[in-house]
């Protein structure tokens, strides 16, 4: 049965799915977002698990995406999510009855407490660790994240970003260039139960080739697995190579699966 997580009794459930090591790659997420939007209902965030005495997973649903930790019934599953309007899904563990792989992610982590080699700031370039978030917006929209997305995708990713950060479940820093303008970005979108999810990594595309992202990774990266934190990351299988080169580890793979 899949409930709503509205009660202290719901919500240990679908904190012990995230606590299964089965559930890293999206416990992360999952996780700081519960935290955050879990008593915030205009958010758009709905979180669900399982009934009383049932294998524990953990569900949060947002518009036409979906992310799940655990053993949930792939036939209520699959029933649930269309009801729900959800057309992507993704998972480390349980795939909806009938629904079908469309992208695989790589798992790639950093250990708490380990360093990558620190990189060289490229000629005036120098970091910005306290970037405006609309500054951040408006270089997703110029590049490739938020590029040809809607005004209502844009508006959501701000207002969520600006939450998280706000409830110190987010972390962003910028690389930027003399006048002002920023060039490249990353960001631990997610921090919680001692780690941390890097996501966002972009550099606008007359920037790229001179190791503006590369040091803006490794200074953000060595600064969270400096405070403890285990830094993770999904990447498509092509990327993999990018971030092992760096010094991070596969472990694991996420999959996004679509009805």
């Amino acid at each position: 049965m899949i409930c709503a997580v509205n009660s202290a009794q719901t919500r240990r459930r679908f904190e012990a799915a995230l606590a299964d090591p089965r559930s890293a790659g999206v416990a992360c997420q999952l996780g700081a977002l519960q935290a955050v939007f879990g008593s915030l209902p205009g958010s758009g965030w709905r979180f669900y698990t399982g009934g009383e005495g049932e294998a524990p997973f953990a569900l949060g649903v947002r518009g036409a995406s979906a992310l799940l930790a655990g053993p949930a019934d792939a036939e209520e599953l699959a029933g649930f999510l269309g009801f729900c309007g959800v057309q992507q899904l993704r998972t480390t563990a349980a795939v909806p009855k009938g629904w079908q792989p469309k992208v695989r992610f790589v798992r790639m982590i950093l250990p708490a407490g380990a360093t990558l080699p620190r990189q060289p700031a490229p000629e005036k370039i120098r970091l910005n660790e306290c970037p405006g978030v609309g500054q951040v917006t408006d270089l997703f929209c110029r590049g490739e994240s938020l590029g040809s997305g809607a005004e209502d995708a844009r508006d959501c990713f701000y207002s969520e970003t600006c939450t998280l950060v706000n409830h110190g479940r987010a972390l962003i820093w910028a690389a930027q260039a003399p006048d002002g303008e920023l060039v490249a970005t990353a960001g631990a979108y997610a921090l919680w139960n001692q780690t941390a999810y890097l996501a966002g990594v972009e550099t606008l595309q007359g920037h790229r080739g001179r190791g503006v992202g590369r040091f803006l990774v490794c200074a953000l990266v060595n600064r969270l697995a400096g405070q403890g934190n285990t830094v993770e990351l999904l990447c498509t299988p092509e990327r993999a190579g990018f971030y092992r080169a760096l010094g991070f580890e596969r472990e694991g793979e996420v999959g996004s699966f679509g009805p």
